[in-house]
């Protein structure tokens, strides 16, 4: 049996993550002001860069190498990799082609809350979602019997077992972890846009290098190299980082 409790708790990230993206949009439209069409792109980017193209490619690799979690290197790096070039590159040309007069500080503030915010949304409703479906098909005990002819024993009694050892404390970390995130995103936009505006491509590669070096111990996690407390300190750490650059780089605008 799920707890109740825990089940409350898998609530909480969904409910965090749309409460972050108003949020977000709510404290910088004081301190710095909102501009809409850089915050719609940046939302839209994200789900055209990441879901759509970045998903394509992996897709194409991991049928590939199914053998992936064998090589948990040479995956971190290509993990790392594909998110920092899909996803800056991305900011890169959304700065370039469709938002050339939002070159300044609000601009970015504003296409980084976008691209993070709904990525905190996203990613807490694709993976809550089906958890919280999971749980009630256990407590009914109906799990193998709605589930069963779709989708692999072995891969249901994983499944199942992840649901039932994952207590309340692994879905408030998912609250801590996109909050950091979403100020890294910020930051990414940031010095993406620097780069558009000083003609400086390397400002680009240096976010794609960065972002590879952020995401490397998340693809680490995912086939069990790290726990996910040390993931998570990690992310924290570079989060807290992110916001002090946020505050820093406006200078330079």
């Amino acid at each position: 049996m799920v707890s109740h409790t825990t089940i409350i708790f898998m609530f909480v990230p969904i409910v965090f993550s749309f409460l972050l993206f108003g949020g977000l949009i709510l404290f910088y439209r004081k301190r710095t002001g909102i501009s809409v069409k850089p915050l719609i792109l940046g939302s839209v980017g994200f789900i055209v860069f990441t879901q759509i193209l970045e998903k394509v490619l992996h897709v194409i690799v991991l049928m590939n190498f199914p053998n992936y979690a064998d090589y948990p290197i040479l995956f971190g790096i290509y993990g790392g990799m594909a998110a920092g070039i899909f996803e800056e590159l991305g900011r890169f040309v959304l700065f370039t082609w469709l938002l050339k007069k939002y070159h300044d500080y609000k601009g970015g503030i504003s296409f980084g809350i976008g691209w993070g915010g709904i990525e905190a949304v996203l990613l807490m409703l694709m993976v809550m979602v089906p958890n919280i479906l999971f749980a009630f098909l256990i407590n009914a005990g109906s799990l193998e019997s709605t589930l069963g002819g779709q989708v692999p024993s072995d891969q249901l009694a994983g499944i199942k077992e992840t649901v039932l050892t994952q207590g309340p404390t692994f879905y408030l970390l998912g609250t801590v972890e996109r909050f950091f995130a979403v100020f890294m995103q910020i930051a990414f936009s940031l010095i993406v846009l620097l780069g558009v505006i000083k003609r400086k491509f390397s400002y680009v590669m240096y976010a794609v290098l960065l972002h590879a070096v952020i995401d490397f111990p998340v693809a680490l996690y995912q086939v069990g190299i790290i726990s996910i407390w040390v993931v998570e300190g990690y992310l924290a750490i570079l989060g807290l980082l992110a916001m002090l650059f946020i505050k820093r780089v406006r200078s330079a605008f």
